[in-house]
């Protein structure tokens, strides 16, 4: 148990001192659909069904890859409280503040808003809700599964949802969605992945920018087919992470072909998203799963180099960076494999009341990381001595070391489906955000929303036990598997970074999902 005391509290990892180039897997190409002003929308009712009658080759090879995880205890312990141990107290570590920690211990955020959005009932009650939602000056845009609404802060409709098939003006089997907010440039963008009908369609996804800072009026439409040999017919572009910087936005993918499964990131220009004009652009493979990282910052940091950072069990982390914003000449580099190992979580997620379990998913970075201008901060799934758990930290950019800690909500809660969100504070360090959800059966809690936050100069401390519980949901008997992603993203209308928006899934009393969205922090 000492070993992996240590290999999870932040001990700074060592990395492979060899860089090695990205090859290029294809060219995506972008067509314009045309412009659509949202609020003109009729509130159309969502397909039933995101995937086609008939499951293409890709699927299945999808389908495969998937590994059955026990529903059954596996022995172990979780380590002892070590709520606000600092993981590095090394000045100039993650979240310093002039070189030194603040060790106070952490304070769960306050909660400003706390509401519940998009549910089972409209967005096509297919499983799982791919929860995640963005905050602008004073709107927030979600998006789950086939449907995209405009709320403002306190949970208001702003105007009336669409489902995606509407809003893209296509008859595509639609998944994955995600959206974003550019606090520079006050725009949204959006993307979601297109399920092949068949083992000869084209690969494709579909990218929408808005017009302005409304997500109730105009937005650009694209869709993006790609060809080269990471692309045959009949590819499946499944889980684009969506990310960006000033100058691009970035998608990440896995891509399951009719027979395999690669990896590719790109980037595309928002000069020309935002104009409303097609664009191409290169696809690199990587090695594994990655997420971009978005860069922090209000206004967002200015940056010369894009990072990509996928979490590998067993291994730790691989850390990648772009040139030129994926534009004209751009090249990937993998930058490091870094030393810091871990376990995906052991087993399936427990309830209260009931047999049925629920996925964990496998150890993955769901939501965007954050670069500060100095670290890469993430979050993903563990194994903490027998339990599904969550491990957040941070990436030297100029060190390849990984800082990490754990957090979890009790000695036997499951905990799981994690994103972190990142302000930079004036005075130096960082507002970090950690958002999760979590079961105690022993305790009887059912599905329940969490957020816990560390204060500038606070380093990377193990968070247990003290986060805010948003709201308690209940036990599913019909559904097994959970929200595939969560997000949180910081408020643009303040500038300190104190502010965030966090979206994640609970059940409702019916076994049914629905989706909770919270202001939470200084706001």
């Amino acid at each position: 148990m000492a070993a992996f005391l240590v290999s999870v509290t932040g001990q700074a990892a060592s990395a492979a001192p060899r860089e090695a180039r990205a090859p290029i897997g294809g060219i995506g190409t972008a067509t314009s659909m045309g412009a659509v002003n949202l609020a003109s929308l009729a509130d159309a009712p969502e397909v039933s069904a995101i995937t086609p009658a008939i499951p293409s080759p890709a699927m299945a090879v999808k389908a495969s890859h998937k590994v059955a995880l026990p529903t059954k205890s596996v022995a172990g312990t979780k380590p002892g409280t070590e709520a606000g141990k600092v993981a590095d107290k090394a000045p100039g570590g993650p979240n310093s503040t002039g070189g030194t920690l603040n060790v106070a211990p952490n304070v769960a955020p306050p909660v400003v808003n706390n509401f519940e959005a998009l549910n089972n009932a409209v967005s096509c009650g297919c499983q799982p809700p791919d929860v995640n939602a963005a905050v602008g000056v004073s709107q927030v845009v979600e998006t789950v599964n086939l449907r995209l609404q405009v709320f403002n802060k306190a949970g208001a409709q702003v105007c009336a949802g669409t489902s995606l098939n509407t809003f893209l003006g296509t008859t595509d089997s639609l998944s994955d969605p995600r959206v974003q907010y550019d606090n520079i440039n006050a725009r949204w963008t959006f993307n979601a992945t297109v399920i092949p009908a068949s083992g000869t369609a084209v690969p494709a996804l579909w990218v929408a920018a808005s017009q302005n800072s409304n997500g109730c009026g105009g937005w650009f439409r694209f869709r993006v087919t790609f060809a080269g040999g990471s692309f045959p017919a009949g590819t499946l572009l499944d889980y684009p992470i969506l990310g960006q910087d000033r100058n691009a936005i970035f998608i990440a993918t896995d891509n399951f072909t009719p027979t395999s499964e690669n990896f590719t990131v790109f980037g595309i220009p928002k000069s020309a998203i935002y104009a409303g004009a097609g664009f191409s652009f290169s696809a690199f493979n990587t090695a594994s799963l990655v997420a971009p990282a978005s860069n922090g910052g209000i206004p967002m940091i200015a940056t010369t180099f894009n990072y990509f950072l996928g979490a590998v069990p067993g291994v730790g982390y691989r850390f990648y960076r772009m040139t030129n914003s994926g534009g004209a000449g751009a090249t990937l580099t993998l930058q490091a494999t870094i030393a810091s190992a871990f376990t995906a979580p052991p087993r399936q997620i427990f309830q209260p009341g009931t047999t049925n379990t629920l996925d964990p998913l496998d150890g993955r970075i769901v939501w965007s990381p954050v670069n500060d201008g100095n670290f890469i901060w993430f979050a993903h799934g563990i194994n903490i001595g027998g339990f599904p758990g969550v491990r957040y930290g941070a990436v030297g950019i100029a060190t390849n070391a990984a800082t990490v800690a754990l957090a979890f909500r009790s000695g036997t809660s499951d905990d799981f489906n994690p994103s972190v969100g990142v302000g930079n504070s004036p005075t130096g360090g960082n507002f970090i955000f950690l958002n999760w959800a979590f079961t105690d059966t022993p305790n009887n809690i059912p599905t329940s929303h969490t957020v816990d936050s560390v204060n500038p100069g606070g380093g990377v401390p193990n968070l247990i036990g003290t986060s805010a519980v948003l709201a308690t949901g209940s036990s599913t008997t019909t559904q097994f598997r959970f929200g595939d992603y969560s997000s949180s993203t910081i408020d643009p209308t303040n500038a300190n970074g104190s502010c965030a928006l966090t979206a994640q899934q609970i059940f409702a009393a019916n076994g049914t999902w629905r989706t909770r969205i919270a202001r939470v922090g200084t706001c």
